[in-house]
């Protein structure tokens, strides 16, 4: 049975007792563990460190879900229970700052607060007693496999678009290294923030086992499944095909969504083979209506749009359309961590802009023909680079609606004249629109944390 570390009686001296309050640094000293409690010591104390599912598996949620086009809250049952939360309605809306007042964004805490537990683990682990050099050397490449992720999902939240011609100046977030209980929140640009994920990375590759106990421990696969995100970001497609390819050697397996038919139970996470990192939403709207430009796109002979959506009334409230059936409904949240299908269409985008348009289009209809009953599946095909690329950023939103993933995509795609777009939905009788490259592609830090953080400059309106 793989264990959390609340499995276990005594306490370790870690900032994971503070509150989710602690990125205000004025408020460390407030909770500074008690005397007597067992300090980290031992190896195995790091692998309990990790093993804390509840605070190393957030990643990017409600945010990046309620802000994306697979959503579109129309029916007035929605409409009401959005109103319900002033938060999720600035969400709907793109109105920054989503937390106002003394609310907090507790999507920042919990992964702030994570970061403090990577950063004790590289501090100390190498030195612990009690177990392997390749023990230790494991447990500090998955601290940096996972803090790379997040800053990596932090960045992308609260940062601009990579973009090399301004990436040295645009602000990203604060780039913590060292576990500190007093820092000041200066934040790094968004090029010392990638540099810092590469450099992470590269240090992890040849210590990280290829093959892990769970996912929830990164492992080979993962960490170059991230760098291939990292550098598709950054719109270097060689380094991100080339990153894929390594990833996808050590893991390609993809599930036949035939297979799950019967039961329309998928595999926990801990144990799915596409799941490479499992991160997940530390929560989400509910009910998610679809919207009907991503209906449009899903055949509803599509194994997905069967596994995956229900009529409005199977929801509560009940409401007229379509809704996403989440894996909350079977037994787990959606993944929003690595995966290996992220992986395969990754490489299949860098293979359509490279001029690889065979290539490309024979990856997509490899996973399409997974995502159909062999009597229903069609072949996509395309006359140009241009069209075989289209067909593969739909094909992500196809596979990845209701996990948020589309978010990122959409602000990515905004250099791709081809694919920037206005998004326009109400609230009420009130219209909000989404222009390409909008300052609402960037969201605002809470108000709170600015306040007692004034060194950390709050991004436009």
């Amino acid at each position: 049975m793989y264990k959390t570390a609340s499995t276990y009686t005594f306490k370790i001296v870690m900032v994971t007792v503070l509150t989710f309050t602690l990125f205000s640094c004025r408020k460390y000293v407030e909770n500074v563990p008690v005397q007597g409690q067992r300090v980290l010591v031992y190896t195995q104390d790091y692998r309990l460190l990790l093993n804390n599912r509840n605070n190393q598996e957030v990643g990017a949620g409600n945010t990046a879900i309620l802000s994306c086009d697979d959503v579109e809250l129309s029916d007035p049952e929605v409409q009401i229970s959005l109103a319900n939360n002033t938060t999720n309605s600035a969400i709907y809306g793109w109105k920054n700052p989503f937390y106002f007042g003394e609310t907090d964004d507790f999507d920042w805490n919990f992964m702030y607060n994570a970061i403090y537990v990577y950063n004790t683990v590289l501090k100390g682990v190498l030195e612990s007693k009690g177990g392997s050099p390749d023990q230790r050397n494991a447990l500090y490449a998955e601290a940096l496999i996972n803090r790379a992720f997040t800053f990596f999902t932090l960045t992308n939240l609260y940062g601009k678009q990579y973009d090399a011609a301004t990436a040295a100046t645009d602000p990203a977030i604060p780039l913590l290294l060292s576990p500190e209980l007093f820092v000041k929140l200066n934040r790094a640009s968004v090029r010392e923030v990638y540099d810092q994920i590469i450099k992470d990375l590269k240090e992890a590759l040849p210590l990280i086992p290829v093959v892990q106990a769970s996912t929830v421990q990164p492992n080979r696969a993962a960490a170059y499944a991230l760098l291939a995100k990292v550098y598709l970001n950054m719109r270097d497609f060689e380094a991100a095909k080339t990153a894929a390819e390594q990833s996808l050697s050590l893991n390609s397996s993809l599930y036949d969504y035939n297979t799950f038919l019967t039961t329309n139970i998928l595999p926990t996470q801990y144990t799915d083979k596409q799941v490479l990192l499992r991160k997940v939403p530390r929560s989400s709207f509910y009910p998610l209506q679809l919207s009907p430009s991503l209906l449009n796109l899903l055949d509803e002979k599509d194994l997905r749009y069967e596994l995956f959506t229900r009529p409005g009334s199977n929801f509560y409230p009940a409401f007229q359309g379509t809704g996403f059936w989440s894996r909350d409904n079977y037994n787990d949240k959606s993944p929003v961590g690595l995966t290996v299908n992220e992986t395969w269409l990754i490489r299949a985008e860098c293979l359509a802009r490279t001029g690889k348009r065979d290539e490309a289009l024979t990856m997509v209809n490899d996973l399409r023909k997974m995502r159909f009953r062999p009597a229903d599946y069609q072949a996509v095909t395309a006359t140009s680079d241009q069209e075989a690329l289209q067909r593969v950023v739909e094909e992500r939103r196809r596979e990845f609606f209701g996990t948020g993933l589309r978010w990122f995509d959409q602000k990515r795609l905004n250099k791709d004249a081809a694919f920037a777009k206005s998004v326009t939905r109400m609230i009420g009788n009130v219209t909000y629109t989404l222009e390409p490259n909008s300052n609402a592609y960037v969201f605002q830090f809470a108000e709170k944390l600015v306040a007692q953080n004034p060194e950390m400059v709050q991004n436009p309106k």
